[in-house]
């Protein structure tokens, strides 16, 4: 399948088309962890239609080899119904497996790729940030997600983690589609403000994936995307009142997003446990998205470790949300599909 529009496309496609929010998909393995499990790895894709979101991330930084990540998407694009949009993600050694994998991605028919910054980058300017961006975006046609993030390291360069002017030269890019922003602890709203106005004439999406602020970004500015993120970890919820306050049903919208509330106050003390490792805990990731019907299974070393009392605590809270939970968490750690 080709890609499904071209370069001079994107900006149109985006502000047609990406409305909703994009979750992520973490590979399965087979229980000696020599393969990928295809059949779970599919279920996982159409439960993420199922469940109403836009689209899904194709997570890399999961132990996967490039040849394995390239059939990771293959699995994805076969499975994924034709409404559901897949999205690469370019987090890999250095540039050349990024384009390596976006090119694979371009031949599937993926929609998009979420840029990452290898560590190995260590620019000197926020210049060198965007002379590194714009030759991934030469090298592939893809629609891009510029990730601006305080993983990266960029903290010497300006105080918010990310220089905002390398932002605004970036989403002039052709192919810059969206603008996932997470910079600027604790002041995020304001350094999401500034993008935004410096931003304003290069037709791109400036929203935060973090679902809590999402009421706050579509009342204020009428976001219409969201992502990537393991929205999963709430079920069907956050699409579901993402739709109701696009709607104009703030009330029944409102309904929704607060049942999330004490799951949503679990999964943030979980992650308050890992600050500094600058790479998100996906095996808790996997473990939430398998309390709501996908796969589960755990993921080759090196991973964070996920202990009982984590599960516990992330499980109680899906509980007091109103979900229903497996009772016991022993098939979690080979998957519903075991191979």
């Amino acid at each position: 399948m080709p890609l499904p529009y071209r370069r001079a496309e994107v900006k149109d496609r985006v502000r047609e088309s990406w409305k909703g929010a994009c979750n992520v998909t973490i590979p399965t393995y087979t229980l000696d962890y020599s393969r990928l499990n295809h059949k779970a790895i599919e279920h996982d894709v159409k439960r993420s239609a199922e469940m109403g979101y836009w689209g899904t991330l194709v997570a890399s930084e999961c132990g996967t080899t490039m040849d394995e990540y390239c059939q990771f998407m293959e699995i994805a694009a076969g499975a994924a119904p034709k409404k559901l949009k897949l999205v690469c993600h370019g987090s890999f050694n250095n540039m050349a497996e990024t384009v390596r994998a976006a090119k694979c991605a371009e031949e599937l028919g993926f929609e998009a790729l979420l840029t990452s910054y290898p560590p190995e980058f260590r620019p000197k300017s926020a210049q060198d940030i965007v002379d590194y961006t714009r030759e991934v975006s030469q090298k592939t046609d893809l629609a891009l997600i510029l990730f601006v993030v305080p993983t990266w390291g960029f903290r010497p360069l300006h105080p918010s983690h990310f220089p905002p002017e390398a932002v605004e030269q970036m989403a002039a890019f052709d192919t810059a589609a969206a603008i996932k922003y997470e910079a600027n602890p604790p002041g995020m709203p304001t350094g999401l403000a500034d993008i935004r106005r410096r931003v304003a004439k290069h037709q791109v999406i400036v929203e935060c994936p973090l679902e809590q602020y999402s009421p706050a970004l579509i009342e204020w500015y009428g976001c219409p995307w969201f992502g990537t993120s393991a929205y999963d970890s709430f079920g069907d919820r956050v699409p579901k009142y993402l739709r109701l306050l696009h709607e104009g049903k703030w009330d029944e919208g409102m309904e929704v997003y607060w049942s999330v509330q004490p799951a949503r106050d679990a999964k943030g003390q979980f992650h308050a446990t890992f600050p500094g490792a600058n790479l998100i805990h996906r095996v808790g990731w996997k473990y939430m998205s398998w309390l709501h019907g996908f796969s589960g299974g755990l993921l080759r070393m090196p991973q964070m470790r996920l202990n009982p009392g984590q599960m516990r605590a992330l499980k109680q809270g899906m509980q007091a949300s109103g979900f229903e939970v497996p009772a016991s968490d022993d098939e979690f750690y080979q998957g519903r599909f075991p191979v």
